[in-house]
């Protein structure tokens, strides 16, 4: 069994976002955060996001620079070589898997990979911590997401989440310095790179869907309460499909690397909604109520 990824001290306790606390410290705070023991019958809404090329964009020629750098630094700490990530196709895919993929392309053989998978994940977590007022360099928040965030939160009974290939601590990391972590719903949650790793470099995606019933699972047992209802929105062919499969309403951006046909190829049930700036019409998307209107 892999070892579980040590997580960086570089910020004292009481000061840190969740996914830097302990898994065994954070219980106990999210324990006390919770409603009271008398837990609600009504069910939850879920929406789940994923990030790059859905909340966020890669701009300019340093394009999403410190999550790049931080897998060139853990390749190289563990494997010592020095490889860029842009030497496969990669987009839709997860950081272990974008990390097979490069170290087999280099030549290393599988059973080395994964042996030291989980070294590679804990050098690229804390280059990326250790440099995270980067983190924003090459990024850029896409439009209408603050908005709908802020909203979403604001309706009960609906969480949510990010569901992405990151690595927890990085996905989270970019949430904060492009200033939209504080409208997720808290306790934070979700499903991630960390949580899960096939070792499958053909169909990606499966391990996305695994993810989507990570964060589902998740969030049920932070509030005692049924998800009926799970929307998930993203902009790979990869998001839809995992979606799909994960039973799972998949909502298409077409604001990352793939076309509306691409998306809706992907199967019955795929609703495209182009991007997420009017978030009136998200909102009827999704069944929840719209922001209401000013006098």
């Amino acid at each position: 069994m892999l070892k579980n990824l040590s997580r960086s001290s570089i910020v004292k306790a009481h000061k840190r976002p969740a996914f830097l606390i302990p898994a065994k410290q954070l219980s106990t705070i999210r324990k006390s955060k919770m409603a009271p023991e008398a837990k609600s019958d009504r069910p939850l809404t879920l929406i789940s996001f994923d990030v790059d090329g859905t909340l966020i964009e890669s701009v300019g020629e340093k394009s999403n620079y410190l999550h790049k750098q931080a897998f060139r630094v853990g390749m190289k700490n563990v494997f010592n070589i020095d490889e860029d990530i842009d030497c496969i196709k990669h987009h839709g895919s997860t950081d272990p898997l974008i990390l097979i993929k490069v170290l087999e392309y280099s030549g290393f053989k599988r059973e080395e990979i994964l042996s030291k998978l989980k070294d590679v994940e804990a050098e690229m977590v804390n280059y990326f911590l250790s440099h995270k007022d980067e983190a924003s360099v090459g990024l850029r928040m896409l439009p209408g997401v603050k908005n709908l965030l802020q909203h979403l939160k604001s309706l009960e009974d609906v969480e949510t989440c990010l569901v992405t290939g990151n690595f927890e601590p990085i996905g989270w990391a970019k949430m904060q310095e492009l200033g939209i972590y504080d409208y997720f719903s808290d306790p934070h949650f979700g499903g991630f790179g960390s949580d899960h790793c096939s070792g499958d470099t053909i169909d990606t995606w499966k391990d996305r869907s695994e993810f989507i019933r990570i964060a589902a699972r998740k969030c049920e047992r932070l509030h005692g309460r049924p998800v009926t209802r799970h929307f998930h929105v993203g902009d790979a062919t990869a998001d839809m499909l995992a979606a799909l499969n994960a039973e799972a309403t998949p909502l298409g951006v077409t604001t990352g690397a793939f076309t509306k046909e691409q998306l809706e190829g992907c199967g019955e049930g795929v609703i495209i909604v182009g991007n997420l700036a009017d978030t009136d019409r998200i909102s009827n998307v999704l069944g929840v109520a719209a922001p209401a209107k000013a006098m």
